[in-house]
């Protein structure tokens, strides 16, 4: 029996859990918009932009280190401390006459946050909701992200222009600090995950998290297929605003790109995860990878306004396919290593994501259109379904879970 949106708030730690998540994502899109404007205005350098928007990517790289903090250490007090230290962090970015480096430079260390915060409530998730309760769960938070990401990126940029960057980049250390309360203030606490006998060793557990992951090939190839779709299929985001402007728009415009692309997304993670039976899920997940870059081939034609965002809503839909995958991926995962093996997974989807950001960025500083860009990342996208999709497809008809390593 598939659950419901509306059973899950029946669960007392989930209501306060989904607010909190909602909260920082706003924020986070927000922040996003306020930064990538900044920096751009103040440079002219697409370059420089990218980089700034890879700071929300680029941290996560030290996933696997990062996330054994969720094995290691009481999960619900983690996710209030790395809630606090981001709330500081980012307002500290809204000191007036803040250097562009020392801004960006600060906005990383932020982000240096997200890798134990998301281990620890992937990690925590199975512990609040069980069976198709969890994957309700992690669609509808999956979700909420993308809602979030339409309704930061397509008031972002308007925004930015009433309140100021830096009122946006308070407003997002706001939301952190809120969301600390509400997990301090509904979340129970719960036991240290590993035996109190173990030493927590950083290098050693991230290695046998990592271990543990790629020893599964289902939990291998799924990772794959996720990274290498995503880095080239999501690097449009980090070039919108050059491309708003190749479009003859500006900020406005630049937050509408982003949000068609969040809204494929959403529209596609609603179906697979609230109408659609796991026999389903399963036989669309390749072709739905194919579709988020053969979307984007036509970008190399320079389309107009009206084409390009139906080309962006469809590369979102067919982005979707990572949502189911997202809450099996940790369901499969040994409950000792969940923190570990969500840490491998972030530092995959940052590191390829902020790699892609970084080069539609060089590419447009070369002279590439920020359009034929778009298109080369197309490409990128489709020949990574089709070859990951082929081992992905193999290994979920072949493969068994396997059984935790030891640290």
């Amino acid at each position: 029996m598939m659950a419901t949106f509306s059973g899950l708030f029946t669960v007392r730690e989930f209501r306060y859990l989904y607010p909190a998540y909602a909260l920082s994502y706003v924020g986070d899109q927000l922040s996003s918009v306020a930064v990538a404007i900044l920096v751009f205005d103040r440079t002219g350098s697409p370059m420089v932009t990218a980089l700034a928007f890879s700071a929300a990517f680029l941290p996560s790289a030290l996933g696997p280190v990062l996330g054994s903090l969720a094995d290691r250490f009481p999960r619900r007090g983690l996710l209030i401390v790395c809630d606090l230290a981001r709330a500081l962090l980012v307002a500290a970015l809204a000191l007036p006459g803040m250097p562009i480096g020392a801004a960006i430079a600060l906005l990383y260390l932020a982000h240096a946050f997200t890798p134990p915060f998301m281990s620890a409530r992937a990690a925590l998730m199975p512990e609040v909701l069980a069976g198709e309760a969890y994957i309700a769960g992690n669609g509808l938070t999956n979700l909420t992200y993308q809602i979030s990401q339409v309704a930061g990126f397509a008031i972002g940029g308007a925004a930015v222009l009433l309140v100021t960057p830096a009122g946006a980049l308070l407003a997002n250390a706001a939301t952190f600090a809120i969301s600390a309360a509400l997990i301090w203030r509904g979340v129970r606490p719960r036991p240290v995950p590993e035996s109190e006998g173990a030493r927590w060793s950083p290098l050693k557990d991230a290695a046998a998290g990592v271990r543990h992951v790629f020893t599964d090939p289902w939990l291998r190839q799924c990772l794959l297929l996720v990274w290498l779709v995503s880095a080239f299929a999501f690097s449009t985001e980090a070039i919108a605003y050059p491309l708003a402007r190749e479009l003859g728009g500006g900020p406005p415009l630049a937050g509408v790109l982003m949000a068609t692309i969040a809204l494929g997304y959403a529209t596609g993670a609603t179906v697979l995860t609230r109408w659609t039976r796991p026999s389903v899920r399963d036989r669309v997940t390749v072709p739905l990878a194919v579709l988020s870059g053969l979307a984007l081939l036509p970008m190399l034609a320079h389309p107009p306004v009206p084409v390009v965002l139906v080309l962006l809503f469809c590369c979102g839909l067919g982005c979707s396919f990572s949502t189911p995958l997202n809450a099996r991926f940790i369901q499969r995962a040994a409950p000792a290593y969940r923190g570990r093996a969500m840490g491998v997974a972030i530092a995959g989807i940052a590191a390829g994501q902020g790699g892609g950001f970084l080069l539609a960025g060089w590419a447009t500083e070369l002279g590439v259109t920020a359009s034929a860009t778009v298109g080369l990342c197309g490409i990128g996208a489709l020949a990574s379904a089709v070859c990951c999709g082929a081992a992905y497809t193999s290994a979920a008809a072949t493969s068994v879970p396997s059984e935790p390593s030891g640290t």
